[in-house]
């Protein structure tokens, strides 16, 4: 099956941010950033979609399955990780979805303004670990952008080349 048309690949980005004891606007602003700063060929995945009834059982098992599916599916692992937050409570579901992507081999960036997050050893698996959301986005709008064979190889395969 190939590339119809040269479109760019679709590339899809697992949002991993707290959700547990969070407000809508904590869960969903900093997701909605990414949305309207990734390139049109990016896709973000948001876990809060599988959330509803977290306090049965049955559907924290689900959860956990479904974002541990969407990690296991996606090219790319953000962790987004404020410090205002953290101070609140440890999200713990973010760590196990740093350590998914990881062991996955998926590359995984990590954003926080909290020292204490950048100074942590988990720390070290990331690909990428910034301050600054916006430069996280940019810096995976250049990684995932689509490959295009023309500005790899300008030659011009059709003329034959002249050997002296």
């Amino acid at each position: 099956m190939g590339n119809e048309g040269n479109l760019p690949m679709r590339k899809f980005v697992y949002l991993a941010g707290p959700i547990e004891g969070c407000s809508n606007h904590e869960i969903n602003q900093w997701r909605q950033k990414c949305y309207v700063g990734f390139t049109d060929h990016i896709t973000g995945v948001n876990p809060y979609r599988a959330e509803r009834d977290a306090d049965d059982p049955e559907a924290r098992k689900r959860i956990i399955m479904k974002n541990y599916m969407d990690t296991k599916s996606c090219d790319l692992v953000l962790a987004y990780l404020p410090k205002e937050i953290n101070a609140r409570r440890p999200s713990y579901g973010t760590t196990f979805e740093i350590a998914w992507g990881y062991s996955m081999q998926k590359p995984v960036v990590i954003v926080s303004d909290d020292v204490r997050v950048h100074d942590h050893p988990l720390m070290d698996l990331s690909g990428a670990l910034f301050w600054d959301l916006e430069e996280a986005i940019d810096y995976i709008n250049v990684l995932l952008e689509p490959y295009d064979p023309q500005s790899t190889f300008p030659y011009d395969f059709k003329t034959p080349a002249v050997v002296n």
